[in-house]
């Protein structure tokens, strides 16, 4: 019996093409579970940047709103000064007024 599957493939070419075929299935298989690893690892760090990136949306939103409030509140401040400014000019004024008053009196 042995000696039959010799004398057909002397050179056992039939046994080195089963382990060719063996060799090829499990480096095809050993592929594709790295695959599989990398496609889970890509898939867990994409969701985990959607989330980081959602996050940090959430946190502008809210740094945004913080900014308008304080942009408000300058413009309030700004505002104010103005105020300020106008009645400095009406005190400047009045003080001249009074100077031109006390001028004239004094001459009377």
């Amino acid at each position: 019996m042995v000696a039959d599957s010799e004398e057909e493939d002397p050179m056992g070419l039939k046994q080195l093409a089963l382990s060719y075929d063996y060799l090829i299935y499990k480096i095809n298989d050993h592929v594709k579970s790295l695959s599989d690893i990398t496609f889970e690892s890509v898939s867990q760090k994409e969701s985990l940047i959607k989330r980081d990136y959602l996050q940090q949306q959430l946190k502008l939103d809210m740094e945004m709103a913080q900014i308008d409030k304080l942009l408000v509140e300058c413009d309030k401040l700004e505002l104010e000064f103005m105020k300020l400014d106008q009645l400095k000019g009406f005190v400047d004024d009045f003080k001249v007024r009074v100077s031109r008053l006390e001028t004239q009196f004094s001459r009377q």
